[in-house]
């Protein structure tokens, strides 16, 4: 398996950060329906005259094995609190420490990435806050942050995703 990890990785704290996003259901064959959301929420914040603190993320809460549709918010930091409506919800990423890393490469391979976050931290003894209700696992705190801006990079392989993955809180002094 080639390696598209372009750093990490690595054990960062992070404080607690707001964010706006759109909560939706979708499966890898219509991941489209996802992208889409983005300039609508960018919009959205357009709107209400708040300006973005980072790039875009999607947060994964549920994901089931032998399924290929997940629950997940497609969402964009902010400086402060929001008040969301029937389409935006507003909540924070939760504070803590994440194993983090950044893949290099086209969206698809990310999965290779994951693979090796997940390899280290096992390695390391690091558990993620995450649960298992049957097959469905139910995280606090998975993301992917897209660092590239596909209007000056249009080039796929060449983005640069961030991955991080909150610990579970006892784990970390």
């Amino acid at each position: 398996m080639a390696s598209y990890l372009l750093s990490g990785p690595t054990v960062e704290y992070r404080v607690e950060q707001p964010y706006a996003a759109i909560p939706i259901q979708a499966a890898l064959e219509e991941w489209n329906k996802t992208t889409a959301l983005v300039p609508e929420l960018f919009q959205w914040l357009e709107n209400k005259n708040v300006l973005p603190a980072g790039a875009p993320f999607y947060r994964y809460w549920c994901l089931e094995v032998g399924k290929s549709e997940f629950d997940l918010e497609v969402g964009v930091p902010l400086e402060r609190m929001v008040a969301g409506d029937e389409r935006v919800i507003a909540s924070s990423i939760p504070e803590g420490s994440y194993v983090c890393a950044i893949h290099r490469g086209h969206p698809d391979m990310l999965a290779d990435s994951v693979h090796e976050v997940e390899k280290w931290a096992e390695k390391e003894g690091l558990s993620f806050d995450k649960r298992f209700e049957g097959d469905i696992e139910i995280w606090n705190g998975r993301f992917e942050q897209y660092l590239t801006d596909p209007e000056t990079e249009p080039d796929l392989t060449k983005w640069e995703i961030e991955l991080s993955f909150l610990i579970l809180r006892d784990e970390i002094a």
